[in-house]
């Protein structure tokens, strides 16, 4: 027999020789990042941090920058750059800017004190109280009406009332500002959950996503693949993602959901929505659901699908997991006014806001402001009457040319943009030939739209057409460009044959005919 003791002190040295090797080898690999890490800071006057934001947001990027520098004009640029990539409704803001111009809106927000000085940085309660209202008459949207805000009693107003109090009351308490629910995003993320914690998504997304998610929270966004990706998210598909995830050593902390969707432009159904939320609070994971294009709906669609708000599809009951974003960016056209709102029922989250706004709160005179927009009844009827015909006039524009060019697309039903199909285009499938095609709209068609690989859709060929950044001259314009481009690709040309010739230079010349062409029926109009 072979003596024990022999084998227990060997044994030992094993274990401890193994313990050295393990300590030697994370003390060189932590080293070595650092090596790493100020090898990367001696290329920039800013941290290795800091140079991570220092990256382009989107491959189409530059080519978007040509459309802001040369931007296409049917009377006097016809042939210039059109960004078909930027979901903001330009076509609103004369009307929102005539509103906010008239007397009294702006001397209001200045000659209030409160506007000048330190308040609760989860937004002034005045302005809090308007949002209330607002969510409660265009989101949760009960049969029974609710009575002007100047008529509702302070002491209702100013209750502490807990989520399962009164189902029909919002509580402006469980209601906080940021600017815009990019920041949004980052600042709850931040508050529930730790760097390195999983973020899942269904696929395709928004670009920007990806930005908001990693930059400040050091989260993770993973891509959630669903079986019927227009149908949304089932239990099943967001099951298999998480166990995907945990494989992986990490934790699945938040669901993020943007409905409508952006930028399939479907509306998920009630029951899908609920099938979210109970598998997310059975995991005990946090679920932001993100309305921003919730005001957008097409109305005036063949097939219209109504919209119901997270807050009414939980009858008001969001408790500690359900987190509703809004902001004024998309259904308003006022991105740049960077005003988010978060309704949560989470007090803890609340409080972790509270602090964390000082860096990316609202400034109180535009608060003041928008609170008394949003209480103005009769201009929100009007104005969200005209912007979803402005929103379903530009998109029957596109679709219809689409049609034309036998070009597949989903149908939206809301939102700011159509998911087009160009992948019987390319000359593989694959994303090197995405990028090509892209490449050629852009730089032949001067026609800049969001390609499906940076919105992690599987397929390539994929790509976003936003319609509201541009008018609907210009977007006429854009679809005739793309249609040329079309046809020159189906008549058998190889792809080293399509950037030669002379058609290259004819492409941007349907901008001009079109122009003409508009320009004698104008002529023909007048009284001579």
């Amino acid at each position: 027999m072979k003596d024990s003791s022999n084998f227990s002190t060997s044994t030992s040295f094993t274990i401890a020789l193994l313990a050295l090797s393990v300590l030697w080898f994370r003390r060189n690999l932590k080293s070595r990042d650092l090596q790493e890490e100020e090898f990367e800071e001696s290329k920039y006057t800013v941290s290795t941090r800091g140079a991570s934001t220092l990256k382009k947001g989107s491959s189409y990027w530059e080519s978007f920058i040509l459309c802001i520098q040369d931007p296409c004009d049917p009377q006097t640029n016809p042939e210039g750059h059109i960004a078909l990539c930027t979901a903001e409704n330009k076509l609103v803001q004369e009307t929102l800017a005539y509103r906010l111009m008239q007397d009294g809106t702006a001397i209001t927000a200045f000659s209030d004190s409160s506007s000048y000085c330190h308040e609760s940085l989860l937004g002034l309660y005045n302005a809090r109280e308007a949002v209330a209202y607002f969510l409660h008459k265009r989101f949760l949207r009960l049969d029974s009406k609710i009575a002007p805000l100047d008529t509702l009693s302070n002491d209702r107003m100013m209750s502490d009332a807990q989520p399962n109090d009164d189902e029909n009351f919002i509580n402006p308490e469980h209601i906080a500002f940021g600017s815009g629910v990019n920041s949004l995003i980052s600042q709850v993320l931040y508050s529930v959950a730790n760097a390195g914690d999983v973020v899942l998504i269904p696929a395709p997304y928004y670009t920007g996503l990806d930005y908001d998610i990693k930059t400040i929270a050091r989260c993770e966004p993973y891509p959630v693949y669903m079986e019927n990706a227009i149908l949304g998210p089932t239990k099943s598909d967001l099951e298999n993602a998480a166990k995907i995830v945990e494989k992986q050593g990490k934790r699945v902390r938040v669901l993020l959901l943007t409905n409508p969707n952006d930028p399939l432009g479907v509306i998920y159904k009630p029951h899908v929505m609920r099938g979210a939320v109970e598998w997310a609070e059975e995991r005990k994971v946090h679920i932001f659901v993100d309305e921003i294009y919730a005001l957008s709906t097409h109305k005036y669609s063949d097939h219209p699908e109504p919209f119901e708000s997270i807050i009414k599809v939980m009858a008001n009951r969001l408790g500690d997991y359900v987190h509703f974003l809004w902001s004024l960016s998309k259904d308003f056209g006022a991105t740049g006014f960077r005003f988010g709102i978060i309704y949560t029922q989470n007090m803890e989250l609340l409080q972790t806001l509270a602090n964390l706004n000082i860096f990316a709160g609202v400034p109180n005179p535009m608060q003041m402001i928008i609170a008394e927009v949003l209480v103005d009844d009769q201009f929100i009827d009007s104005f969200l009457e005209t912007s979803q015909y402005q929103i379903s006039s530009s998109h029957n524009i596109c679709t219809k040319k689409l049609e034309e060019m036998v070009i597949p697309f989903v149908q939206a039903e809301a939102g700011l943009c159509v998911y087009v199909d160009f992948s019987s285009l390319l000359p593989e499938q694959t994303f090197e030939a995405e990028a090509k095609f892209a490449w050629l709209i852009e730089s032949v068609a001067r026609v800049v739209m969001t390609p499906g690989q940076s919105q992690h859709d599987y397929k390539p060929g994929m790509f976003r057409l936003c319609y509201t950044w541009v008018t609907p001259a210009v977007l006429e314009i854009a679809m005739e460009r793309l249609s040329y481009i079309v046809l020159q690709i189906r008549r058998n040309r190889s792809w080293e044959d399509l950037l030669g010739g002379s058609w290259t230079e004819e492409v941007t010349k349907c901008g001009t005919y079109l122009s003409s062409k508009r320009s004698a029926q104008n002529l023909s109009g007048l009284d001579m």
